[in-house]
């Protein structure tokens, strides 16, 4: 069963807590992104902020970062289920990797959209979690690059058994041909958290439909 994952990029705490407080009842993960300016030409909300939320969900923190050494430590002590670095800025991964195990945290690496799945070869062995940006880094509501599939392909190639998440993009009918690609999760930012074509009274209420949609859309999918 594919995991919906709703992707949180907030530049101000009150936002952060408007959309936390919004998906958290129908989701078991929640995915928090954050950019420090630099890999990305944006800056989200930071540990500080995101440590004020206490919460039973599963936290998958994706970092995007250029200099990961100088924001490791703070994100590790907020203790999520999942941490994802960038492949592209990761210096030393395997002293990464063995870093945030010594903390029983799991570890996941990113690729941009246009870096190739070669990059992560010589990690997909020793991570728990390897995921295919389909739009660049920083910014919700952009297209999905079809290239990923091609790179879901490969991935399984080089460990079939890995756990593959698709980030960026995602609506339905984009969904479900990633699942039926392989992936095993999608994070998802603007069709659940900016769509106002999702009707309901509430911003809850749409929040809600919108996660059902492409729970409904990759039903018997993969």
């Amino acid at each position: 069963m594919v995991d919906i994952i709703p992707a949180i990029l907030s530049t101000t705490r009150s936002d952060f807590h408007l959309r936390f407080k919004a998906v958290e009842p129908y989701t078991d993960w929640i995915q928090i992104d954050f950019v420090d300016g630099r890999f990305a030409p944006n800056k989200t909300v930071g540990p500080e902020v995101i440590g004020q939320f206490r919460t039973s969900k599963k936290l998958e923190i994706q970092l995007m970062v250029n200099f990961i050494e100088d924001w490791i430590d703070p994100f590790v002590k907020l203790k999520p289920a999942r941490l994802i670095f960038p492949v592209e800025t990761s210096h030393d991964p395997i002293g990464l990797i063995n870093h945030v195990r010594r903390h029983q945290i799991e570890i996941g690496f990113s690729l941009n959209p246009h870096t190739e799945a070669e990059r992560m070869r010589h990690l997909i062995d020793k991570i728990d979690c390897a995921t295919l940006l389909a739009v660049n880094p920083g910014f919700q509501g952009q297209h999905f690059f079809h290239g990923v599939f091609q790179k879901i392909k490969d991935l399984r190639t080089m460990r079939p058994d890995v756990y593959i998440e698709v980030d960026g993009g995602i609506q339905p009918g984009i969904a479900r041909k990633c699942v039926e690609a392989g992936v095993n999760a999608l994070a998802v930012g603007s069709f659940i958290l900016k769509n106002d074509k999702i009707g309901g009274s509430t911003y809850q209420e749409r929040i809600k439909n919108a996660i059902n949609a492409l729970k409904e859309d990759v039903k018997g999918a993969s």
